[in-house]
């Protein structure tokens, strides 16, 4: 018994006639059974086919139609070997292939989408917990009567005064206050904008009647304020409890 039958397949020994010699069982699963390889092969695609089988010379492959039991119509490629007066021929169905890559490139697509809803959804927890952050970093905390304290936490960033400024300037008509103290004691790093933004905060407040003060400024602070475009008008204080004491007493 010939081990060509177990190939997983479908194969065809042929002669120089395109006789078929032997197949493997997995030929007698795609074709109907033929005598000659000719037969399994579309009428228009038949010359192509003789061209390739005569080259004896070398293994030449090629795409061909053939008749198949699910279409008249299967787009195949084959390999041929010649060995002296017989052929060695393998199919292998291009259609299912393609069906096959078709299917991977499916599934890599909905995982990809998948990926990119779990990557949106952590990048709006990460947003929400980003938000949460900055109201932290900028709480107001009621003193007395009529001061205010606004601790800075983090970095003095345009985005830190742009979520948290409408909230002070509200606080800060909320009450009787006269003073609101910003103390940078736990600020590190400064932007130009994150600056300019703050200024301008404080000139709002200054024009709605209060007395911004701030405390706790670090050279480093200095450079970013003394380099602004405007500097702004309101006492500097070295501690938190020289603020208290003149707030408070």
């Amino acid at each position: 018994m010939s081990e060509h039958k177990f190939l997983p397949q479908p194969y065809f020994l042929i002669n120089k006639e395109f006789d078929i010699l032997e197949f493997s069982d997995k030929s007698a699963d795609v074709f109907d059974f033929s005598t000659n390889f000719l037969d399994l092969t579309d009428w228009e695609s038949q010359g192509k086919l003789k061209n390739i089988l005569g080259n004896s010379e070398s293994r030449p492959e090629g795409e061909i139609i053939m008749k198949t039991k699910e279409s008249p119509y299967a787009l195949f490629d084959i390999s041929v070997k010649w060995n002296q007066d017989e052929c060695h021929v393998i199919c292998i169905e291009k259609d299912h292939r393609l069906a096959e890559l078709e299917r991977i490139v499916e599934k890599h697509r909905v995982r990809l989408a998948e990926t990119n809803l779990e990557l949106l959804e952590k990048k709006e927890q990460i947003e929400k917990t980003l938000n949460e952050i900055r109201n932290l970093s900028c709480p107001f905390i009621r003193l007395t009567t009529r001061a205010a304290l606004v601790p800075l936490f983090g970095n003095l960033d345009h985005e830190l005064i742009l979520q948290n400024g409408t909230r002070i300037l509200e606080m800060s008509q909320d009450g009787s206050y006269l003073e609101i103290l910003f103390d940078f004691n736990g600020v590190g790093e400064l932007t130009n904008e994150g600056v300019e933004a703050f200024i301008a905060l404080v000139k709002e407040l200054q024009l709605m009647g209060l007395a911004p003060s701030i405390i706790g400024i670090k050279p480093a602070h200095a450079i970013y304020l003394n380099s602004a475009a405007s500097v702004p008008d309101v006492p500097f204080l070295n501690s938190l409890s020289k603020a208290f004491k003149k707030s408070v007493y």
